[in-house]
């Protein structure tokens, strides 16, 4: 009788662990979205409101010619690159977690290297535009 009450409590552990686990698991996702919300630039978009698009000499443009302004469309551009990066190094990762099926672990490696490139070329290109 005592070996089920032991069972009973074992059971109960092993739930709360799973509830840790999950709530773990959505407070990442919400930190990771939060960086890339910052890094893109989200705060200066709430304080500053700019505009979708500027006006230049050469006509009307998505990217702020000043470095120290930019507009919407650029913000949400950015956060999609780190969006893409970050994705791609998780995919490379979980990658190397897969050890019996090697065309999965193959194409998932191939998609992240190729997600991480797009990010870290994309955001470059961006920033080069800027100046």
């Amino acid at each position: 009788m005592a070996s089920t009450s032991g069972k009973g409590k074992d059971t109960v552990r092993v739930h709360r662990s799973r509830q840790f686990e999950t709530l773990a698991n959505y407070s990442t996702i919400i930190v990771v979205f939060f960086v890339i919300f910052i890094l893109g630039g989200g705060v200066y978009d709430i304080i500053k409101s700019p505009p979708a698009a500027v006006q230049t000499s050469t006509g009307l443009s998505s990217i702020h010619p000043y470095p120290g302004e930019q507009t919407i469309n650029e913000s949400i551009v950015s956060m999609l690159l780190y969006g893409f990066g970050f994705l791609g190094i998780l995919l490379i990762n979980r990658s190397t977690k897969i050890l019996y099926d090697k065309s999965k672990a193959n194409m998932q490696i191939t998609v992240g290297i190729g997600l991480a490139i797009v990010g870290v070329v994309g955001a470059y290109v961006l920033m080069n535009l800027k100046g």
